[in-house]
């Protein structure tokens, strides 16, 4: 029975795409069967680097164009990371029916399902938090992408999702000396959610390609103990 993990933000530019295949693909080198699935944008098939080998996406196989299986894109060689890709113009958003329906779909064949989703789209999000387990909010150490993603944390409180995870993208080494928020507590209290990892800054990460060539060690090692928490494993959360 699969994990249905939501990775979501309150705005655009905080890196929850890169945080999805990160993470992603650090649970599929934990040999677990994971599923990357885009519910509101392509982006993730460039990140990987497999932009041309799409050939149906999220819209096909909802709008039975195509199967499940078709839709599918293998990342890699072990088999155990997959991609289903938002249509390039942006999915039109699923009812929660057909969203269970996906998932319900799904279920069997993975042990994880990441959905990277748009927080910006209420209904959308409402529809997905049907049935998640779980919902991880990327931010950034600015006061913007906190406030929205409060307004995210509460929506999918609403909707009855209870376990919400914030993760902290791009803290570079000078935050304490900047200060552009007061610290990671105040983060942790505005948006209201229990903080799962800290992602420092890492110029690798802005690489076109989400491989274990272009991920610097610090960056492995840190969502290599993402993936432990998320499988329920205690890790120290180290800020690097």
């Amino acid at each position: 029975m699969a994990e249905v993990i939501l990775i979501t933000s309150g705005k655009g530019g905080v890196g929850k795409s890169v945080v999805c295949g990160c993470l992603g693909a650090a649970l599929a080198s934990l040999e677990k069967q994971v599923l990357l699935l885009e519910a509101s944008r392509r982006s993730l098939d460039v990140l990987f680097g497999v932009p041309d080998q799409v050939v149906f996406d999220l819209s096909d196989a909802a709008g039975g164009r195509c199967s499940l299986d078709d839709a599918l894109l293998q990342l890699g060689e072990t088999g155990r990371l997959q991609l289903i890709c938002a249509p390039v113009g942006g999915a039109e958003p699923l009812g929660p029916a057909l969203c269970g329906e996906l998932i319900d779909a799904l279920d069997a064949h993975f042990d994880f399902v990441l959905v990277d989703i748009d927080g910006t789209r209420p209904q959308e999000l409402s529809a997905y938090a049907e049935p998640a387990d779980r919902a991880v909010i990327v931010s950034t150490p600015d006061q913007v992408s906190v406030r929205d993603g409060r307004v995210v944390s509460d929506l999918l409180y609403r909707c009855g999702l209870e376990d919400i995870r914030l993760c902290v993208n791009q803290l570079t080494a000078d935050f304490v000396r900047q200060r552009p928020v007061p610290d990671l507590d105040w983060m942790i209290d505005q948006v209201c959610a229990q903080l799962i990892a800290v992602v420092p800054y890492d110029k690798t990460l802005a690489q076109i390609a989400i491989t274990p060539t272009f991920l610097s060690n610090t960056s492995k090692n840190v969502f290599y103990n993402f993936a432990q928490r998320i499988l329920g494993n205690y890790i120290d959360l180290l800020i690097q």
